[in-house]
């Protein structure tokens, strides 16, 4: 019973939220709005404050009336269970692709007839998967175009692998693996930490299957990522120290171990960062700068992205993480975003420097990168707790919120 109050407290305050930004969006005094709701000017504050709650449908389509909102869900989609809105519980935006790579991860794959030619389905397979990436790492709209594709190339992945002949399966086991990476990639993206976990353990199952030891370390990779999006960085350090010691050896002789490698190390030192461990976090962090120097300022890998441009960006990440904002800023200035050939990872690096402004209590700034985000990608800024977040306590903390800032809330469906 506690749980729950302290749920409806929670969706009151987020509808608080709503409404002030609406009101403010729409240029209404507190007590303009009050009075053209018909309401006391202390009745609207408590709303706002999220001490009011909306349970009557002709308030709300009073309120909607003034607001200038045809929509009841941008104002209570939390009492309205969602109507007519793309949000799920607890404010998180839900992408319309989820529910199809959630059939496609539950429903068995049953024999089917055998494969014409094995070897010309895994090169279509692998076509279709180096396009995937290509869309996902240049498209101003990145979970849109990983969306659309991602559930029907996991479908044809796995009827391939069930078609073949178990002898001709290390083909389709290879191929499989990295089509659930892509599975997993997207769905941590848009914040389903579930079904990522899903994807990241079929990826390593189907990499363990093959007994490459970079195909399976960039699972753990996967799983890894996985982890960090469930909270559990303790658990991300394990896997992903585990993972690296398992590929040291082949790094000597392999790029693409020692890139693998490097991204193992980034992805332990954000899990240290998470948990305050600054002294880890650096040490990590420097091990993959090493490797990152030895495979030169072009490496870029396509799935985890690590490069020396991403070690940079990490740097600025894990500042922010420690709680010094003010060095991560100046690391900033060093970093080329032109540099990162990813649209995604580009907008996820100016959210982590617009939270590294705002801790600073410099709202101008903070708001200018999250711009600058939207524009590299507008969709990473939706779909990113950390960015929401940072606009929700941009909103709170200002008087009167600029108008610049209330339009990109409603962009990223901060208010919607």
């Amino acid at each position: 019973m506690v749980t729950q109050h302290n749920d409806d407290g929670e969706a009151d305050r987020r509808i608080g939220r709503r409404v002030r930004a609406l009101r403010l969006r729409r240029g209404l005094g507190l007590r303009a709005c009050a009075e053209l709701c018909g309401r006391t000017e202390e009745w609207l504050r408590q709303v706002e404050r999220g001490e009011q709650r909306l349970d009557k449908l002709s308030t709300l389509v009073t309120l909607a009336r003034v607001l200038g909102v045809r929509d009841l869900g941008l104002i209570a989609e939390d009492r309205l269970g969602g109507m007519t809105c793309s949000l799920a519980e607890g404010g998180r935006v839900r992408h319309e692709a989820v529910p199809a790579l959630r059939q496609v991860l539950s429903t068995p794959v049953f024999p089917a007839q055998p494969a014409g030619d094995l070897s010309v389905e895994v090169d279509r397979l692998r076509r279709r998967l180096a396009m995937a990436w290509s869309a996902w790492h240049r498209s101003v709209r990145p979970y849109t175009a990983l969306g659309v594709v991602a559930p029907g190339l996991l479908r044809d992945a796995l009827g391939v692998h069930r078609a073949a002949q178990p002898p001709e399966r290390r083909a389709t086991w290879t191929v499989l693996a990295e089509v659930f990476q892509l599975a997993q990639r997207f769905l941590y993206c848009v914040g389903e930490p579930e079904p990522a976990a899903r994807a990241a353990d079929r990826a390593m199952v189907a990499a363990e299957e093959t007994e490459d030891p970079v195909l399976l370390a960039a699972s753990a990779w996967t799983s890894t990522m996985a982890a960090l999006g469930r909270g559990q960085a303790g658990e991300a350090c394990e896997i992903a120290t585990a993972a690296a010691e398992h590929l040291r050896p082949a790094c000597e002789t392999s790029e693409a171990a020692l890139s693998v490698w490097g991204s193992l190390q980034l992805f332990t030192a954000i899990a240290y960062a998470k948990n305050r461990q600054a002294a880890d976090a650096w040490r990590h962090w420097d091990l993959a700068c090493r490797a990152a120097t030895a495979l030169g300022p072009a490496h870029h890998n396509p799935l985890t992205m690590f490069g020396a441009a991403n070690v940079a960006v990490y740097a600025v990440a894990i500042e922010v993480e420690t709680g010094r904002s003010a060095v991560a800023v100046d690391r900033a200035k060093a970093v080329d975003v032109s540099t990162i050939p990813s649209s995604n990872r580009r907008a996820q690096h100016l959210i982590d420097l617009a939270r590294g402004h705002a801790h600073r209590r410099d709202p101008e700034q903070a708001l200018a990168c999250l711009r600058l985000s939207e524009r590299h990608s507008t969709e990473t800024i939706v779909f990113s707790p950390v960015a929401r977040q940072t606009i929700s306590e941009l909103i709170e903390k200002q008087r009167r919120p600029s108008p610049s800032l209330l339009d990109l809330a409603v962009r990223a469906r901060v208010i919607a």
